[in-house]
């Protein structure tokens, strides 16, 4: 059984790829069935599917309970995040015995902690330190889920090395990196273009996707968008995604008198990610955390050259100087230097993304598959 908090039609990497995985299991020889949270009822052709609408009065409850009866009638429970399906899983095997893996991407007790306020600190600082009683109980439930899971799966070495420091045994940790060959450009006639966007065949673009949190650093390529527009005349930077920091984003490009050079697009599709940034000179990724990105991977099988922070899972994906140029988190002269090396030299451009286009084949469809596959296995 896998536990998921979305999955289509639910937009995202993550979503689609947990369709395919299922698929590609039931080919393995692996009988699936999938709950999830969702915002639609069931589908046709998807029996094996089991959906709960969330945000329903006992939508918990009825997911924990729906997944509970699941779970007896399975040989291994597969969730993909450490907070409510993962604490599901966890009591699961209390009740029952029931073996589980979790998929880890993410350190969910972080990442609450850093989006409400709570601290600031690095993710890898966050594991040893000690804080108030609301961040170490979320600390607490995280780690009770990781140390009790039968395996593993950490979608970077990165991401591997925080499982351990937050008490996971290593043999218990397996890498399997992310993949995205089963993601196409869309083949819609409304494909995004320059001049549906206010933009000429001349200008610079600059493109970005992720969730609007504090620790994304769209801020700072926003601060220096003034000194790109000095140097190389109009350069417009696009924002494709949503979340809290939106207004403050909003409100720096005012401050910064380039309000209209900032276009925040919102949330877009996932067919359509690739088309938008095929749009771009450059894609920037200005994150203080990453456990491997699914967005450089697609940035990469855009072809569009990159500069990303070196920091988490990013070293894994993009060699400094090859494959991309790494630079320090919100540090805005490097930053800066890097996009203007990028939007001054169409030779270094194509180099980068001639090595990048070699180093996707990496993150490999087959590599991720075999390797998923692989780990449920050892537990069946």
């Amino acid at each position: 059984m896998i536990a998921t908090g979305i999955y289509p039609p639910d937009i995202g990497g993550p979503a689609t790829m947990l369709k395919s995985l299922a698929e590609v299991l039931g080919i393995n020889g692996v009988k699936v069935n999938i709950i999830t949270y969702s915002s639609v009822k069931g589908l046709a052709g998807e029996a094996h599917v089991h959906r709960v609408i969330k945000k329903r009065f006992l939508s918990r409850p009825a997911y924990f309970l729906k997944m509970l009866l699941l779970a007896l009638a399975s040989d291994l429970v597969y969730v993909t995040d450490t907070y409510s399906v993962g604490w599901f899983a966890y009591v699961i095997k209390k009740l029952t015995g029931k073996k589980y893996l979790v998929r880890f991407a993410g350190d969910s007790a972080w990442e609450t902690s850093v989006g409400n306020g709570w601290t600031d600190d690095y993710i890898v600082d966050f594991q040893n330190k000690v804080y108030n009683a609301k961040i170490e109980k979320l600390k607490d439930r995280r780690r009770k889920i990781m140390i009790n899971a039968d395996t593993i799966i950490a979608v970077s070495r990165f991401i591997g090395g925080v499982a351990e420091l937050i008490g996971v045994s290593k043999d218990k940790i397996k890498t399997i990196y992310n993949s995205i060959d089963f993601i196409e450009p869309s083949n819609s006639e409304e494909r995004p273009d320059r001049s549906r966007l206010g933009m000429n065949s001349t200008d610079k673009v600059i493109v970005t996707a992720c969730r609007l949190t504090p620790w994304k650093g769209v801020d700072g390529i926003i601060r220096i968008l003034p000194e790109l527009n000095r140097k190389f005349g109009k350069v417009f930077f696009l924002v494709l995604g949503d979340g809290p920091e939106l207004i403050n984003l909003q409100k720096l490009a005012a401050d910064n008198n380039v309000s209209d050079r900032v276009k925040f697009l919102g949330k877009v599709s996932h067919d359509s990610v690739i088309d938008y940034f095929k749009l771009a000179d450059v894609f920037v990724l200005n994150t203080n955390y990453e456990a491997l990105s699914h967005t450089l991977l697609e940035a990469m099988k855009a072809e569009v050259p990159i500069v990303a922070t070196n920091i988490g899972g990013n070293p894994e994906v993009i060699e400094n100087e090859r494959s991309g140029l790494l630079v320090g988190y919100n540090n805005q002269p490097e930053l800066s230097s890097a996009i203007s090396r990028i939007l001054s030299d169409q030779g270094l451009s194509q180099e980068l993304v001639n090595n990048a286009r070699e180093k996707l084949k990496m993150f490999s469809w087959d590599n991720t598959v075999q390797g998923t596959v692989q780990a449920i296995k050892q537990l069946l």
